[in-house]
């Protein structure tokens, strides 16, 4: 993967600092972009003037926005199931067999 990287920062693809910040989300959160780009020339024995800070900073950002997205999605999201639902799901009526036990508030006459 390494050898991938460090061809594809030196060619300056498109996608590749995604792919990086991707690769690598931990490691960049941990640093921060600064300490990481300076780490990562050392990794792929480039000069740090190839890796554009900016691009860098910004694919981090996308990649930590992504994250909080499917953390959002995976996370425990409860469904209330009503009786109407559960009877008859998709349905706006009520259960037909649904008839109050209760005459509390009728007064007859």
């Amino acid at each position: 993967m390494k050898i991938f990287l460090k061809q594809k920062l030196l060619e300056n693809k498109a996608g590749i600092y995604s792919l990086i910040a991707h690769h690598y989300a931990d490691r960049i959160n941990e640093m921060g972009c600064s300490l990481f780009k300076d780490w990562l020339s050392q990794e792929l024995s480039i000069d740090k003037s190839t890796i554009n800070l900016s691009s860098l900073y910004s694919a981090s950002k996308r990649e930590q926005k992504k994250e909080k997205r499917k953390s959002k999605t995976n996370g425990f999201q409860p469904v209330f199931m009503t009786k109407q639902n559960s009877i008859n799901p998709g349905s706006n009526f009520s259960d037909p067999n649904d008839i109050p036990t209760s005459k509390d508030h009728i007064t007859e006459m």
